[in-house]
């Protein structure tokens, strides 16, 4: 009896961590955050859009690209937390730098503050892949399967909470009644660096069990042999990854919503704020359902429940572009506006769902003892994707709207099969 409060009690002090772990980071990845903060720091800097624009794609590939290589080397560990902290270290570290070579340099030399920026933030990109794979083994390691969906909805909805408390602090610093450049940006990058520490220093009062066995240490060259054979032999790594770049319709069509309520329906810029604001609600609220889902019904159908509901948002786009053009010629009706807010509530409850469900499904697919390998093999390989938002924009600008939406409508379908035929398996198995 004894014993077994004693793991209750040791389970809900890693979640307990976990959870501020998840915080940390992503109140750091806010007030840093590539898509929003950084190109507004680039332009400042007297950077070009396309530098700007660049960096989201960067911010991907960097993260993603190594993670199957490095994953040769993490697995043999019998402590992940150690390595998470060594790999943490260089954000840490490096955030701080970058702020204080602004403060110095970001009026007198931005050129040079520019050139060190993108091979800082690289590094950093590179490092914190390194870290995702290290933590995700780590969740699977402190959480008996049948409680890893719950912390995960757990680490998501504290995360979720700190990155729209961060988000409040952005709009405060950037506030040009506040601060101004170089002060603004240095204060948004260094802060992010010292909650990176804080998260790292979360990871300490983690409780993590030693993994009895190991695998021997693989060269990122074994690896690579290695790929071939490990998707030859697990059909189900193939589906998912498969759902998995399809599902990458949840994050192609995403930037094009809100310009779409603002160029065709021809919302006021206040409007994207509620938007935004009922689709971060939305998936903060819905994070603790949906790992019960995973637990009760399981990661497939929690996946499949994601793709369906990430069908909404580009088909209610659609709708409302007939109505525009048939019923709504002289403009969308106020009433219609509000009635707009569905599309980035569907997008918050499919965002989450599909959040929690990948993550968990892989857990479901993947050997104990290759986790790293095989949660690195399928991110590696999906990198690419991360260009399409990108390739989306240019669709839209020579062909408008109508086309980036549908596309995204068939790609949810075929992330919804390749869901069905993973339950299917495993019903299987």
């Amino acid at each position: 009896m004894a014993e077994r409060q004693a793991e209750t009690q040791n389970l809900r002090r890693n979640f307990a961590f976990g959870a501020a772990n998840h915080f940390f980071v992503e109140a750091a990845m806010t007030l840093s955050d590539p898509g929003t903060v950084l190109p507004l720091f680039i332009k400042a800097l007297g950077g070009s859009n396309f530098l700007a624009g660049l960096l989201p794609s960067l911010r991907w590939v960097g993260w993603l690209a190594p993670q199957f290589f490095i994953a040769g080397r993490l697995q043999r560990l019998r402590r992940m937390i150690p390595a998470t902290l060594a790999l943490e270290s260089v954000r840490f570290t490096l955030y701080p730098v970058i702020a204080l070579l602004t403060l110095l340099w970001g009026k007198e030399n931005p050129s040079l503050v520019l050139g060190v920026f993108f091979v800082l933030f690289l590094l950093t990109r590179f490092a914190g892949g390194g870290s995702a794979v290290a933590r995700t083994e780590l969740i699977a390691r402190i959480a008996p399967p049948s409680e890893r969906a719950m912390l995960i909805s757990i680490r998501r909805f504290s995360g979720g909470i700190a990155g729209f408390m961060a988000g409040l602090a952005v709009r405060y610093v950037l506030d040009e009644r506040v601060s101004s450049f170089p002060q603004n940006y240095a204060l948004l990058i260094g802060t992010s660096g010292v909650l990176f520490g804080v998260a790292a220093l979360a990871l300490c009062f983690i409780r993590e069990p030693q993994k009895d066995g190991a695998l021997p240490t693989l060269s990122w060259k074994e690896q690579l042999r290695r790929a071939p054979l490990i998707l030859k032999r697990d059909r189900r790594l193939v589906l998912y990854i498969l759902m998995r770049a399809a599902s990458s319709g949840l994050t192609v069509a995403a930037p094009f919503y809100i310009l779409f309520s603002t160029e065709v329906l021809q919302a006021p810029a206040a409007m994207a704020g509620i938007y935004i604001s009922t689709r971060t609600f939305s998936r903060i609220l819905s994070n603790m359902f949906w790992g019960k889902m995973c637990k009760t019904k399981g990661a497939p159908w929690v996946l499949q429940s994601a793709y369906l509901l990430g069908t909404l948002s580009p088909l209610i786009v659609l709708l409302f572009s007939w109505s525009k053009s048939t019923i709504w010629q002289g403009g969308a009706p106020p009433s219609a506006l509000w009635l707009f807010g569905l599309v980035f509530l569907a997008q918050g409850l499919a965002l989450s769902a599909h959040g929690i469900g990948q993550l968990t499904c892989l857990y479901e697919i993947a050997p104990e003892e290759e986790r790293p390998t095989y949660y690195g093999l399928a991110n590696t390989m999906l990198w690419a994707i991360f260009f399409l938002p990108a390739l989306g924009g240019a669709i839209i600008d020579r062909w408008g709207f109508v086309p980036i939406f549908a596309c995204t409508v068939g790609l949810m379908l075929l992330a919804y099969f390749f869901a069905s035929k993973l339950a299917k398996q495993k019903k299987r198995g």
